[in-house]
């Protein structure tokens, strides 16, 4: 059985529990996968971008337009400049590695539970419910921590 599967297997007993749970797995699976590929999408336009710059300086002849050597390297520069700029405002890389970590914590709980495994082993129902409910909470509110703690930081250095 797929370990998703397992998973969504557990919601008829827990509906609320449950549900919440993995709506917070899909939600941060989302968003690990969107700050991914703006990251990367970002950084392989940035690398295509600077490797063209030469061509551009040593090839870039549009005829009827004498300057267009210099126009396609400034136009290649600064657009390097702004997805670098983007990179640093929105924090792709870091939300990306943050939102997967917490992802990943929140299905290594959920298959823990469904298991009766590790801190679950051997509790009673509504004990295990509790702590379910505990220890996910904790992984959400330390997520979030982190992510507030970063965009202080960034204020600070984009203002100071």
């Amino acid at each position: 059985m797929a370990a998703g599967q397992k998973g969504r297997e557990q919601g008829p007993k827990l509906a609320p529990l449950w549900e919440r749970l993995q709506g917070q797995i899909d939600w941060y699976d989302r968003k690990a996968k969107t700050n991914q590929w703006a990251y990367k999408v970002s950084k392989i336009a940035i690398i295509a971008l600077a490797v063209l710059i030469p061509v551009f300086a040593e090839y870039g002849h549009i005829p009827g337009f004498e300057a267009s050597p210099a126009f396609l390297v400034g136009a290649a520069s600064g657009a390097i400049v702004l997805l670098e700029g983007l990179q640093v405002l929105n924090k792709w890389q870091e939300n990306w590695i943050l939102y997967r970590a917490t992802c990943e914590g929140l299905r290594n709980e959920q298959h823990l539970f469904a298991d009766k495994a590790g801190p679950y082993a051997g509790l009673k129902p509504d004990a295990a419910q509790r702590l379910l409910a505990e220890r996910t909470s904790s992984l959400i509110m330390a997520e979030h921590g982190k992510w507030a703690h970063a965009r202080e930081a960034k204020t600070e250095t984009t203002m100071g």
